[in-house]
């Protein structure tokens, strides 16, 4: 009779415990799950579905030159843009001036990061041939395609004069021209001592 309660009992424990591990393991799965899943969104909203083509980083370029195009289109162009609304008039007048063009050309390929592409700018003048700049960043940031802040400034740099470049893309390394000590004058030289006049002889 004990021996068949002692029996009862344990076989009822087992079951507990049983029954308890189901649930935690059950539990553990489904937070497992919803981490993945958590990751898995992030990480869809921060890269893109596909890379961009290169009309579509053209058209990027296109809007940040443009003297048409509102300030709140062009400051979406450019990574950082809207705490630096004077980029884009030193970048639309540099192209006003000195006729140059920008141009995204094909392959677009994958960049540094899951939210950058890396592509190849055809810089141009007027009466001068094309020169690429490789490697010039996009930036993928809240849903739209962006240049970087650092390829834009070096676009910038190489289209206008060193006073006309913005405070963003200034290079804080590089002493002010203004308010240098003048160089100092070196002495004039010394005036050479006057040759002394021939002794006559004296007389016999």
């Amino acid at each position: 009779m004990k021996l068949s309660k002692i029996v009862a009992a344990t076989a009822t424990a087992a079951a507990v415990i049983s029954l308890a591990a189901c649930s935690d393991d059950s539990s553990d799965s489904k937070t497992s799950q919803s981490a993945t899943s958590s990751e898995a969104s992030s990480a869809a909203e921060a890269a893109p579905a596909e890379l961009p083509t290169a009309e579509e980083l053209n058209a990027i370029l296109a809007v940040a030159t443009d003297p048409a195009a509102p300030v709140e289109q062009k400051v979406a162009t450019v990574q950082g843009g809207e705490t630096a609304p004077e980029l884009f008039e030193t970048m639309t007048a540099s192209k006003q001036e000195s006729g140059a063009n920008f141009q995204v050309v094909p392959p677009i390929l994958p960049g540094y990061t899951p939210n950058s592409v890396l592509a190849t700018v055809n810089f141009t003048l007027p009466d001068k041939e094309a020169q690429p700049a490789e490697n010039v960043e996009f930036i993928y940031e809240n849903g739209t395609w962006k240049l970087s802040q650092s390829w834009a400034c070096t676009l910038i740099k190489n289209t206008v004069a060193p006073e006309q470049i913005p405070a963003m893309c200034a290079d804080p390394a590089a002493p002010a021209p203004e308010g240098q000590p003048a160089p100092e004058q070196a002495p004039a030289p010394a005036a050479p001592a006057p040759e002394q006049a021939p002794v006559a002889p004296a007389p016999q």
